[in-house]
């Protein structure tokens, strides 16, 4: 049963006691040295979902959790939407499935869990890696997929926090194995944030609380080393969802430059950057993203040209 369960009235919390689990099953196939190979995984999808009408599906990005849309779920809801955010696979309180954690699993993933959801059709909006998932599913599922909001679209790069970027060395992902301190987590995260302030006790903790779990640790890992997401760009002028993008003009991470690419390649694109905001729109500007994100899946009318309003 979805419910807030909180230090102070109406503050979202995210457990595994909060909202449902959905179980899912899905397959890859491989190459091996007798041929082709089809392997089946069985895993849990922790989920929280309100509100009724067009589905929204809410996908954090990399080491986040659902935690990450607290601010938006409400409001989507109230509006006349069917809001279901996902702690993707490996990452919050759904299982950890023994996979590489690409992004060609994260769709294959992702439309395992419409399918026991019985979605047939959604709107997406996704942060960082979420968005970068969106965007392939939809190349790969069109049919499935309406509307996308993608918010600051990139995966790891070299201006990710260098503790980040340590993973992918043998030394860095052993230390991450044997512990994780919470001082530590808050470092990395203060480096996704314009407005520090927003990183209190409470939303450090839920964010680190996952990550005490040593197959959440993994996940990290897995990601870090085997996400590559090379095969997005030339699929791009194939996408013609209408799509608003977001970013942050002081994201230190992802250049104005690499976010204005997605506006400008794909069909039919807006794209909306924000003065005082890094990665996470949805979380440090939530009143704009929202209004903005809400005109537009009800507005009928073509979104195609770029744009960009400081």
């Amino acid at each position: 049963m979805n419910k807030y369960r909180g230090k102070k009235s109406g503050e979202f919390e995210n457990n595994q006691y909060i909202g449902a689990f959905a179980d899912i099953s899905f397959e890859i196939i491989s190459e091996s040295e007798y041929g082709e190979e089809k392997l089946l995984f069985e895993t849990r999808i922790h989920y929280y979902e309100k509100g009724t009408g067009d589905a929204l599906i809410l996908l954090h990005g990399l080491g986040q959790s659902l935690y990450t849309w607290r601010h938006n779920i409400d409001y989507f809801a109230a509006n006349g939407f069917r809001v279901i955010a996902l702690d993707l696979a490996g990452f919050g309180y759904s299982g950890h499935p023994n996979i590489y954690y690409t992004i060609e699993e994260n769709i294959l993933i992702l439309r395992a869990f419409m399918k026991t959801m019985k979605i047939n059709r959604a709107h997406i909006a996704g942060v960082s890696t979420g968005a970068q998932t969106a965007l392939f599913f939809a190349a790969n599922h069109p049919k499935y997929t309406n509307k996308l909001i993608l918010i600051t679209p990139g995966a790891p790069n070299e201006n990710y926090p260098f503790l980040l970027k340590l993973l992918t060395t043998w030394f860095g992902a052993a230390f991450l194995r044997l512990a994780l301190r919470e001082t530590t987590f808050k470092k990395v995260l203060n480096e996704f944030y314009f407005n520090a302030t927003l990183l209190t006790a409470d939303t450090v903790n839920q964010y680190y609380a996952p990550y005490k779990n040593k197959s959440t640790r993994e996940t990290l890992i897995r990601y870090m080393n085997n996400y590559d997401d090379s095969i997005i760009a030339p699929l791009l002028k194939n996408i013609s969802n209408n799509t608003l993008i977001f970013s942050g003009a002081d994201d230190r991470r992802h250049s104005e430059k690499e976010i204005c690419m997605y506006a400008q390649k794909l069909r039919s694109a807006r794209h909306y950057r924000l003065r005082n905001c890094a990665q996470n729109v949805q979380e440090e500007k939530p009143d704009i993203f929202n209004t903005k994100s809400l005109e537009f899946l009800k507005t009928d009318d073509d979104t195609a040209g770029f744009w960009t309003r400081g």
